[in-house]
């Protein structure tokens, strides 16, 4: 069982046009569909690319359709870190407002987590669900 058919359709593409996008004859993505061929590694990998789901949700081994990432990694490549600190610390009201956060409360402390998880999930419906921002 796979979800190729159901998301080439919601994709609007025919299997004509999903055979070019991952470099297979148009009869193929038809044997793919109705289970008639395997599914070799590689096209599950350039499936999974195009439709923008897991390799699991394409084989219906899950009904989560968003690729495991490794969210550390994530959080990593967006940011120039070395740059955002320099950032801060050249900032002097705001270095001034924090100079004394180990003094904080930590209902003080909660609270500006607070603040900055609301940022984040504004950030990211801005955004459509997607972490570039």
């Amino acid at each position: 069982m796979n979800r190729i058919k159901e998301l080439r359709i919601k994709k609007g593409i025919t299997q004509a046009e999903l055979a070019k996008k991952i470099g297979v004859q148009g009869a193929a993505i038809s044997k793919y569909e109705n289970e008639q061929l395997q599914i070799s590694n590689e096209v599950l990998k350039s499936l999974a690319l195009i439709f923008e789901v897991s390799i699991d949700y394409i084989l219906c081994l899950t009904d989560d359709p968003i690729p495991s990432r490794d969210v550390n990694q994530d959080l990593y490549d967006e940011h120039d870190y070395a740059k955002e600190l320099e950032a801060l610390l050249d900032d002097e009201p705001l270095r001034t407002e924090f100079q004394d956060y180990d003094e904080w409360s930590e209902e003080e402390k909660r609270n500006l987590d607070f603040i900055e998880s609301l940022t984040y999930v504004k950030k990211i419906k801005s955004t459509g669900g997607k972490h570039e921002f």
